[in-house]
């Protein structure tokens, strides 16, 4: 199924750019980018219709927590056409939408650590396997102290971007 990469990847990055509460101006286009991206799917349905419906609320050129839950709402009413969101392929395509998501705004602080460390314990089929079990690691050392420093955000870049090529 050709489109449950780029699904998975835009639910992936809505779940990343809204797990602290605001969206900036960066991730507003890495949404913008990840449409430019997957237009060539909108031929045949039902991702023209799953398009258009995102396509219509990033139009508006800018993003409020309603349209965050819009899109959310949109997300899993296509969930079931457009991806086998159980399979571990999934799961890392989405993973890879968090990073996107989170690195949007170039930078990353402790509420993007909690909920993507949440979402990880929350899927603890796919924790024992790579990435995610390095990734878990990796998000409990830095959230121990509760904060995020600037080298651990430079080391979370780092691994995020190595996920993102994957």
């Amino acid at each position: 199924m050709k489109t449950q990469k780029p699904f998975n990847h835009l639910k992936g990055i809505i779940h990343g750019i809204s797990s602290d509460g605001r969206i900036t101006r960066g991730e507003f286009t890495e949404m913008k980018l990840w449409c430019q991206a997957h237009q060539e799917l909108c031929a045949e349905s039902p991702f023209k219709e799953f398009f258009a419906e995102v396509k219509t609320i990033l139009d508006g050129g800018k993003m409020t927590s309603e349209e965050i839950m819009e899109l959310k709402a949109i997300l899993k009413k296509y969930e079931t056409e457009l991806s086998v969101s159980e399979s571990t392929e999934a799961k890392i395509h989405f993973l890879q939408g968090i990073c996107y998501g989170i690195l949007g705004d170039e930078e990353i602080n402790k509420y993007e650590v909690t909920v993507l460390k949440k979402w990880l314990e929350e899927n603890d089929s796919v924790l024992g396997r790579s990435p995610f079990k390095e990734m878990h690691v990796l998000l409990s050392r830095v959230m121990e102290d509760g904060k995020v420093d600037i080298e651990e955000e430079k080391e979370l870049k780092k691994y995020f971007l190595e996920v993102l090529k994957m």
